[in-house]
């Protein structure tokens, strides 16, 4: 997949409470997010009455967010718990009334009651506080979405100094013109003045959107090693954004993004209005196959607000509700080409077996033949003189043949000659001689300073 977008119009009513279909057994509530001390056994025991109360879909509250109250009269935000899908959910619920009593209490027996120590009926759902206007609702609304800061301290659930910062905040939106708060005016003018009120029911009234595509390439491949870009486009304006790529990758803003900042896996951009921005993200990954940067944020909207009350006399609380919209994603991927490499062969040891000695055969060395020719002894001829019968021959006297006559015997010049009978054939042999050539194998290779008041009824 390339790329995906979404949108979420913001809607202005708070959302329906869920029904129960089974009742509860009596429990030990959990603690809500950066509770900073211990609470007592009988705050979170939800039984009797309170588990009735739970029972009915109510939010049950349980302790304020210091241990400096009393048991009847809690620092506001009060935790509370309720029933969310069957499963009992902690959360902290914010005053929008600075001059009223939180009713949050809870007496020696665990009953709720209010700071007199008179007994209180539930903490019922309730449609928003109705002397609130539908921007002030909005905008508390996302100060319970969204960190803000209030003299450098940001605003949150997860310490007190935190809620505190939190809390002085909304009570700037629902009680900036209460007598009771003129002390702090100058406080909510310098970090929640005109201007950022109106930046953040711009932000509420806006469809919100979520896009994500590739850039670079904005088709086929990439090689190891190379560098991604993807395009976030959004106009959710100083609210956290979560951002995560593929295991193995980092994922950084690149470009020219002076409005966005990445912390851990938390993207924020600066702006206002509908209009969104884009941000340029980059990915390098040095081994091939395919990844994906992933974004996801839940969107701003006063249906994520859960209210309640416990009667006139009683603030009307704001909690964050758990029962949370779905979220809003967007993703996109790209392929990386896997590197070229030379796979060394694995290399198999040779098995040596012997070799099976077979004995040699003698070499007979090869002698030439020569053909023998036999010797003739030479005869003399002796001429034959044929005898003609009838024809008598005459006696003829034989010769003898004359006796040399003695003569001196000569000096030896030379040496005395020697006769030779005979041959013998000579032999000469040559032994062959066989090489073996055997052949080798080659291997291959601090506190907010917000304080809050709360007016004591006699």
């Amino acid at each position: 997949m390339a790329g995906s977008s979404v949108a979420f119009a913001s809607p202005a009513v708070s959302a329906p409470m869920p029904v129960r279909t089974a009742a509860a057994p009596a429990f030990t509530a959990g603690l809500c997010e950066g509770t900073e001390y211990t609470p007592s056994e009988q705050m979170l025991d939800i039984s009797g009455i309170r588990l009735d109360h739970f029972n009915d879909g109510n939010i049950v509250p349980m302790y304020g967010t210091t241990d400096r109250g009393t048991s009847a009269a809690v620092d506001a935000p009060v935790c509370g718990v309720r029933d969310v899908d069957g499963i009992a959910k902690s959360e902290w619920m914010y005053c929008t009334d600075f001059d009223l009593d939180p009713c949050a209490g809870v007496d020696e027996n665990g009953l709720p009651v209010d700071k007199h120590n008179d007994e209180m009926g539930a903490t019922v759902p309730s449609s928003g506080n109705p002397d609130l206007s539908a921007d002030d609702l909005a905008v508390i609304s996302w100060l319970l979405q969204n960190p803000a800061k209030l003299d450098g301290v940001v605003s949150g659930n997860g310490s007190e100094d935190a809620r505190s910062a939190r809390q002085t905040l909304v009570w700037c939106v629902s009680d900036y013109d209460n007598p009771l708060m003129a002390d702090f005016k100058s406080l909510c003018d310098r970090n929640i003045g005109d201007d950022e009120r109106a930046r953040i029911v711009e932000i509420m009234n806006v469809t919100q959107t979520l896009d994500l595509v590739r850039k670079t390439p904005a088709t086929g491949t990439l090689k190891a090693g190379e560098t991604a870009v993807f395009t976030l486009n959004t106009n959710m304006y100083r609210k956290p954004i979560n951002v995560q790529s593929s295991a193995g990758t980092e994922l950084t803003v690149c470009g020219d993004n002076a409005k966005a900042t990445l912390s851990a896996n938390q993207l924020t951009v600066d702006g206002r209005g509908d209009a969104p921005t884009a941000v340029d993200l980059c990915l390098t990954a040095a081994d091939g196959g395919d990844y994906s940067v992933t974004a996801s944020v839940i969107p701003d909207s006063v249906e994520n607000l859960h209210w309640n009350t416990a009667g006139a006399q009683c603030q009307v609380f704001a909690s964050f509700d758990t029962v949370r919209p779905a979220l809003m994603n967007a993703s996109a991927s790209v392929g990386y080409a896997a590197a070229p490499t030379t796979t060394p062969a694995t290399t198999t040891p040779a098995t040596t077996t012997p070799a099976t000695t077979t004995p040699a055969t003698p070499v007979v060395p090869i002698v030439p033949i020569v053909p023998i020719v036999p010797i003739v002894p030479i005869v003399p001829i002796v001429p034959v003189v044929p005898v003609v019968p009838g024809a008598p021959v005459p006696s003829q006297p034989v010769a003898t043949p004359a006796a040399p006559a003695p003569s001196a015997p000569k000096q030896a010049t030379g040496p005395r000659p020697v006769a030779i009978d005979g041959g013998a054939a000579e032999q000469n042999s040559g032994r062959n001689v066989a090489v073996a050539v055997t052949g080798l194998g080659l291997v291959g290779m601090a506190a907010a300073g917000a304080v809050a008041l709360r007016r004591k009824r006699s």
